[in-house]
C-alpha cells in the first residue's frame, strides 16, 4: 500500500501561514488532517470548558474553509459535521498506531509546541513511536522558539531568522479542491476507521477528564476562529492600535486599546509571524505618511505599534524559558526561594477560596477576579496585581494558584504563565520584587469606580469617596448605601493575617432590614502589614551570597541579551537587591468622568509608570475585549468579519529589526525612540530620558 501523510493539528488551527497544510496542498500523496481530543491532555488541571469551546469554534471555522463552505453560518457549531478534518477522542500514540496499521504513514507533519509537562511527555512518546516505526515526524516552527537551545545568546539570532523566512503560502481554491480529493477520511468513504471518531465537535460536558465544576463556559469570553482573529487584527491596525501605549494599564481602556489577539495566538488561530509582518507593514505606511506631513496622529501610532512589536518579541522570549527549562512549571527558577510559602500553615485555604471567588474585601482586586471569571480576560497589569496580592499579601504559593489562573485565562499559554507567575512572586532571582498597593492601583486605574461597580454589584450604590475602601463606612453610611460590610477583623496578628467574627457590629435599625442589604466582606488581611512582612522574608533570602550566585546562573540561562557581543563569561547584570534605589515619578492622568465627557467612547487613561514600585511590562501576556459600557466580546464590533489574505503580503517585505540587538526600534525615521537595557531585570526600555526602568523601576545606570 502507498504510504500516506498525516497533518497533526495541535495549537495551530488556521489556514494562513500554516506549513503542514501548505505542504500537503501541493503534494499528490493521500493524507489525513487529524485533530485529537487527547484524554491525557484533557486531564491536565489547567483545562477549562471555555478553552474547549474556543478550540471547537476554531475547528469549525477551519473545516469550513477547507471544505470550501461559506464562513458566514448561523447554526450552532455543534450542528456542524466535519467534512475535511478527522477528529478523534483518543491519545496521540494510539491514533497514529491505528492509522499505521491500516495504511503506512510516510510522515507526520505538525508544528513545534511548547506546552506544559504533560504535552511535553506526549510529544516525547510520539517521537519514540515514530523512531520505532521508521516514521518521519516534521515539526515546523511557528513562534521563533528554538528547541534544544544551547546558548541564550543565540535566541535573538534564531528569532530573527524565523522572521526572515517567508510565510507559508495559503492554499488557493484549486489547491483546496485537490486536497479534498486526496483526503482519506471523508463522509461515506470510510477508508480508514479510527476509534473515538467524532463527527461533530465534542462538548465539554462529554469530556470525562474535565471535572464537572470546570466544564462550564465563560459568558462574555471572546469567540474563536481564524476569521475572527484576522478581523480583530485588522481593526487593531486600522483603528484601535493608536491608543495602545496609553490605554493598556487601566481595565477600563484596555478592552479596546489592547490588540485582543492573545487567545488567537495561544490556540493558533493566527500566526505570530503574520501579526508581526502586518504590523511592520502598517508602520511603514505611517512613516511614509509622516514624511509627507499627512496627519499628526502618526507619531502616537508609531509609538504604540513599536511598543506592541516589542511585546510580540517578548512573548517568544518568555516561551523560550519554558522550552529550555520545562521544570519551571513545578520548580522555582532560583531554588534559594523554594522554602518560602511552603512551610506548614503557610497555605490558608480560606484565603485561597476568597481570592478565587473575588471576596477578599478589596474592591479593585475582587472586581478584577470576577471580571476574569466572567470574561476570561483582563489586562496584564491587573493580572500581575492579582498574583502579587495572592503571593505577598495572602502568602500563597504560586504553584497552588497557577491552575486556577490558567483555567480563568482564555489565553493560557504555559510558556508565559509559569515564568510570569514566578516573576510576580519574586522567585526568579533576577527580577525586582513587585508588591502592588491594590488600593492605590484602584484609585489610579479606576478612579471613579466604574469598573468596580460593574463587577462588584454589591457596591453599586456606594459613593466614589468610599468605593475603594467601603470598610471605612460608618453604620449609617452602610444603611444609606444598602450594603453591609461583614466579617470585621477581631484582632490583628503580627504577620498581618487576622481572625474574623460575623457579623460586624451594626445598629439595630440595620440588623432589622439586613435582608434588603447587599453583603460585602471586610478586608481579609491588612494590606500594608502583610506586604511588609512578605518583602522582609524575600529580602532576607535575596541578600544571601548563595542566592546572588544562583541568580547569576538564572540570568545566564534565561536573561534577555542586549546584543550578540555580550559574552556569557563576562560581567552580567546582577540580580536586583531589595535595597536597590528606586526613582519615583508621578504622571497625571485624565479621570474617567472627563474622558467620557469628551467623547462617546472612553478616552485612554495614561499609564501610571513610576508612581509606585509596580511598573511592569504591561501587555506581555494578553490582549483582548471591549469598552466599559459593553464588555461582552460577542457583542463587540471589531469591524467586518472578513479574512485578511496572507498572500497579499509583499515577498520583499523588510524584516523587522530586532529590538533586542539594536539601539532603536525597527524604524528608519530620525525621530525614532532610542532604547536602553535595564541591567537589573534586562527589560529593553523605549524612553531615552527615563531615569528608571519601566519594568522594575530600578535606577538607570
Amino acid at each position: 500500500m502507498e504510504p500516506i501523510d498525516v497533518v497533526w493539528l495541535k495549537k495551530d488551527i488556521r489556514l494562513h501561514d500554516h506549513g503542514p497544510l501548505s505542504l500537503i496542498s501541493q503534494s499528490p500523496r493521500q493524507c489525513i488532517i487529524l485533530y485529537l481530543y487527547e484524554p491525557d491532555q484533557l486531564s491536565e488541571k489547567t483545562v477549562h470548558g471555555s478553552h474547549i469551546e474556543f478550540i471547537n469554534e476554531g475547528l469549525v471555522d477551519l473545516d469550513l474553509q477547507l471544505s470550501g463552505t461559506d464562513l458566514t453560518t448561523s447554526h450552532s457549531i455543534y450542528d456542524h459535521n466535519f467534512q475535511c478534518i478527522t477528529v478523534c477522542y483518543v491519545g496521540a500514540v494510539f491514533a497514529f498506531r491505528s492509522i499505521h496499521k491500516q495504511r503506512p504513514i510516510h510522515q507526520i507533519r505538525c508544528h513545534l509546541e511548547t506546552g506544559h509537562l504533560k504535552s511535553f511527555s506526549r510529544d516525547k512518546a510520539v517521537r519514540r513511536w515514530c523512531r520505532a516505526n521508521n516514521v518521519t515526524i516534521n515539526e515546523l516552527d511557528q513562534s521563533g522558539v528554538t528547541r534544544c537551545l544551547k546558548d541564550r545568546d543565540d535566541f535573538t539570532k534564531n528569532f530573527n531568522r524565523f522572521l526572515d523566512q517567508p510565510m507559508w503560502q495559503t492554499p488557493h481554491a484549486q489547491q483546496l479542491q485537490k486536497l479534498r480529493e486526496t483526503l482519506l477520511i471523508t463522509p461515506g468513504q470510510g477508508l480508514i476507521k479510527l476509534h473515538g471518531t467524532c463527527s461533530t465537535p465534542l462538548k465539554p460536558l462529554e469530556i470525562q477528564q474535565i471535572p464537572h465544576e470546570h466544564k462550564c463556559d465563560r459568558p462574555d469570553r471572546q469567540f474563536g476562529g481564524e476569521a475572527k482573529a484576522l478581523s480583530i487584527l485588522e481593526s487593531f491596525l486600522s483603528q484601535r492600535g493608536c491608543d495602545y501605549s496609553t490605554g493598556i494599564s487601566s481595565p477600563n481602556t484596555s478592552w479596546t486599546s489592547c490588540s485582543r489577539l492573545s487567545p488567537y495566538l495561544t490556540w493558533g488561530n493566527i500566526s505570530l509571524r503574520y501579526v508581526i509582518l502586518m504590523t511592520k507593514q502598517k508602520q511603514l505606511e505611517l512613516r511614509e505618511a509622516k514624511k509627507q506631513n499627512k496627519g499628526a496622529p502618526a507619531n502616537s501610532w508609531l509609538r504604540s505599534l513599536a511598543s506592541f512589536q516589542s511585546r510580540m518579541h517578548w512573548r517568544s522570549h518568555f516561551i523560550q524559558k519554558l522550552e529550555s527549562q520545562p521544570s519551571i512549571e513545578e520548580q522555582d527558577q532560583c531554588q534559594a526561594f523554594s522554602h518560602l510559602r511552603r512551610q506548614p500553615g503557610d497555605f490558608n485555604e480560606q484565603y485561597f477560596e476568597a481570592w478565587c471567588h473575588g471576596r477578599v474585601g478589596y474592591p479593585f482586586v475582587d472586581a478584577c477576579m470576577r471580571c476574569l471569571i466572567q470574561c476570561g480576560w483582563i489586562n496584564f497589569r491587573m493580572r500581575a496585581m492579582l498574583v502579587s496580592f495572592a503571593t505577598y499579601n495572602l502568602w500563597l504559593d504560586w504553584k497552588k494558584i497557577a491552575p486556577h489562573l490558567a483555567r480563568l485565562f482564555l489565553d493560557y499559554e504555559p510558556g508565559i504563565h509559569y515564568p510570569q507567575l514566578q516573576m510576580q512572586a519574586g522567585t526568579t532571582g533576577i527580577n525586582a520584587m513587585r508588591v502592588y498597593n491594590v488600593r492605590k492601583q484602584g484609585q489610579d486605574q479606576d478612579p471613579d469606580g466604574v469598573f468596580i461597580r460593574k463587577y462588584v454589584p454589591e457596591l453599586k450604590n456606594v459613593s466614589t469617596e468610599y468605593i475603594h475602601e467601603p470598610h471605612k463606612m460608618s453604620a449609617s453610611l452602610q444603611k444609606k448605601y444598602k450594603v453591609m460590610i461583614e466579617g470585621k477583623q477581631s484582632r490583628k496578628c503580627s504577620d498581618g493575617l487576622a481572625s474574623f467574627v460575623k457579623p460586624v457590629h451594626m445598629e439595630d435599625s440595620i440588623k432589622d432590614t439586613a435582608e434588603e442589604f447587599a453583603h460585602y466582606p471586610y478586608p481579609i488581611v491588612d494590606e500594608k502589614l502583610t506586604a511588609k512582612v512578605a518583602k522582609d522574608k524575600l529580602s532576607a533570602v535575596r541578600k544571601q551570597e548563595a542566592t546572588k550566585e544562583e541568580a547569576q546562573k538564572v540570568y545566564i540561562k534565561h536573561g534577555s541579551r542586549r546584543n550578540r557581543s555580550e559574552d556569557r563569561n563576562s560581567v552580567t547584570p546582577k540580580a536586583s537587591r531589595s535595597g536597590s534605589k528606586r526613582v519615583k515619578s508621578d504622571n497625571g492622568q485624565m479621570s474617567l468622568l472627563k474622558s467620557f465627557n469628551k467623547s462617546q467612547t472612553p478616552a485612554p487613561i495614561a499609564a501610571d509608570r513610576g508612581s509606585d514600585n509596580n511598573n511592569i511590562h504591561e501587555d506581555l501576556v494578553v490582549d483582548l475585549t471591549d469598552n466599559i459600557q459593553e464588555l461582552s466580546p460577542q457583542k463587540i464590533d471589531f469591524g467586518k468579519d472578513r479574512q485578511v489574505s496572507p498572500q497579499k503580503t509583499p515577498k520583499s517585505q523588510p524584516v523587522i529589526s530586532s529590538f533586542f540587538e539594536k539601539g532603536k526600534h525597527a524604524t528608519d525615521d530620525k525621530e525614532s525612540v532610542s532604547e536602553w537595557g535595564c541591567k537589573v531585570c534586562t527589560y529593553i526600555n523605549d524612553k531615552p530620558l527615563a531615569l528608571a526602568c519601566e519594568m522594575c523601576n530600578s535606577i538607570r545606570h
